[in-house]
Parts: structure tokens; C-alpha cells; sequence
């Protein structure tokens, strides 16, 4: 099975990125794929992602020059603002205290402006291009 998690704080502009995609995902997906939109990332989802062949992680990323961009994975040692925990982290200890070991990926929004969406026009674009680039 394969499990979507999108989350941010949609009270924080364009950090609700990852949920306003499985916001749209909800209509556009096969009911075996599995979508989870939540506030930051928590140990609890790991008991979400237990059955997962394969976990994506949607968000928004801090990238001061390249608002607007698209990327499949965030810096490790990057800032990670308003959540809690990293993917690398939830994906660590399912390993460890789970032993299953799951292929992720991660779809970011580059973003500096989590106090408003700025360009709202740029901002659906992004929503559609994932959300396009996730029902393949």
C-alpha cells in the first residue's frame, strides 16, 4: 500500500502546502492509496504507515531564494520551522523499533513566507504540478 502524508499549518500561509495536496488528492486517488494530512509530523503516524510499501511525505520547505520551486527532498540539516519531527526521523524509527524498512520520498514547496500565501496564482500551480506528478 502506498500512504500520502501531507502536512503543515494552513493558519501559516503557504505552510499548508502539504495538506492543501491531499486536499485535492482526496478526489483524484484510488481508494488503496492512503492519505493522511496532518498539523507536523508525530511518532503516532508510524502506526499509520506500518502496512506502507512506499510513504510520501508532502510539505513546504524553508528556501529563502527559490520561492515557488519544486523539490523532492529537504535538507537534512535545514531548518524545519513549525514541525516537530523530520521524515528522516519517523522513517528511522520505524525501522529501529518496528523493523520495517519502507522506500520514501519527500515533494516540497520552496518557500520564505509562511505568514501568507504571496502569489496564490503560483502557489495552485505548485498544488496542481504534485498532485499531477502523485496520480501517475
Amino acid at each position: 500500500m502506498k500512504v500520502i502524508i501531507g502536512y503543515g499549518n494552513e493558519l501559516r500561509g503557504e505552510d499548508g502546502f502539504g495538506v492543501e495536496v491531499i486536499r485535492k488528492l482526496q478526489f483524484l486517488i484510488p481508494k488503496d492509496i492512503k492519505l493522511i494530512s496532518a498539523f507536523c509530523l508525530t511518532p503516532e503516524l508510524i502506526l499509520e504507515m506500518l502496512d506502507a510499501d512506499e510513504i510520501i511525505f508532502v510539505d513546504a520547505c524553508y528556501d529563502e531564494e527559490n520561492h515557488y520551486a519544486l523539490a523532492c527532498s529537504i535538507l537534512k540539516n535545514g531548518s524545519n520551522l513549525s514541525h516537530h519531527i523530520q521524515p528522516q526521523i519517523l522513517m528511522a524509527l520505524m525501522r529501529d523499533v518496528y523493523e520495517k524498512k519502507v522506500d520514501y520520498s519527500i515533494y516540497s514547496m520552496l518557500t520564505c513566507n509562511f505568514e501568507m500565501i504571496e502569489d496564490t496564482q503560483k502557489y495552485y500551480k505548485c498544488i496542481d504540478k504534485v498532485t499531477s506528478f502523485l496520480i501517475v
